[in-house]
């Protein structure tokens, strides 16, 4: 049984999840299984990945494209099957350090939830994150550090309060505790709304600098595509469990907030961007609507 199951997710990007795989060959520890999940690729993803995957690798090609949250969860639970005592999220557009793997298993408290110090692919001394706060009032986070030259004042381990979930060390018994990713994010702000829970349940979360990857950033998704889901998905964690009245009032500050940004970059001459992006997330989310878009609805 493998001490870790690493779960990743691709789509549409075998070349990064490959380099992602390479990395992992050269890690100093090696007990554990990767995980990997195909999410519906649209061009040869799983054709590409197929003939280069390691004898500890399961390959779980999707025939729908389910989403990050859903993918994972498909990820976790086999890693929980096949006897893993820990479970490490980790973005396909990742190189870990060779000795990442070892300093997280060494470096993480006992039933404690942990991340390594994650830098730029392209910029190697430059931090993508270092450790991250969480506003659980509005949902807004932040990752400390961000486009900073690595240096001594990112270099000290210390407990924050939100660890995004381009890397992330789960043990099997928190898990246990807090259950699964919601699915109903389809992407993105899965990691905030982990992370409250982990904060109601009590479980503290760590950033190890000793242990690093580097993280091409925006290899899934991006611009006004991103910008939607964010704005939907912080809009429905905000709302949760807060009265009918209180969500339709939020709705309609956002609409109203995204229809007034947009319309002004319109009369300015610029293209459909992130201010419709805003707007579409937040008109979807008055309408209640979730799971995944068509690729042609922001067009």
């Amino acid at each position: 049984m493998p001490k870790i199951g690493i779960v990743i997710s691709n789509y549409n990007g075998w070349q990064d999840t490959l380099k992602c795989l390479d990395s992992l060959k050269e890690q100093t520890f090696q007990d554990f299984e990767v995980v990997l999940l195909d999410d519906a690729s649209t061009n040869d993803s799983v054709q590409q990945l197929a003939p280069h995957l390691a004898e500890n690798v399961v390959f779980l090609p999707q025939k729908t494209n389910c989403g990050f949250a859903a993918a994972n969860n498909i990820g976790i639970r086999r890693a929980l099957e096949d006897g893993a005592q820990w479970v490490l999220l980790l973005n396909n557009d990742t190189v870990c350090a060779p000795d990442m793997l070892e300093r997280l298993m060494q470096d993480t408290p006992e039933g404690a939830v942990s991340c390594p110090k994650m830098l730029f692919l392209a910029q190697p001394d430059e931090i993508w994150f270092a450790g991250g706060t969480l506003e659980r009032s509005t949902g807004k986070v932040e990752h400390l550090g961000g486009h900073c030259k690595d240096g001594p004042e990112f270099s000290q381990k210390k407990q924050v309060n939100f660890i995004t979930f381009c890397c992330v060390l789960l043990p099997r018994q928190v898990i246990e505790q807090v259950g699964l990713l919601d699915e109903e994010l389809f992407m993105y702000c899965e990691d905030v709304d982990y992370c409250m829970r982990l904060g109601d349940a009590g479980v503290p979360m760590w950033y190890l600098p000793d242990a690093k990857l580097w993280h091409k950033a925006g290899g899934t998704a991006g611009g006004m595509l991103s910008v939607y889901y964010i704005t939907r998905n912080t809009l429905y964690l905000k709302c949760r469990g807060r009265s009918e009245s209180y969500r339709r009032l939020q709705a309609a500050k956002a609409v109203v907030r995204g229809a007034v940004s947009s319309f002004a970059a319109a009369l300015l001459g610029h293209k459909k961007g992130r201010s419709y992006g805003y707007y579409c997330g937040a008109k979807d989310f008055a309408k209640k609507r979730t799971g995944r878009i068509d690729s042609r609805y922001l067009a």
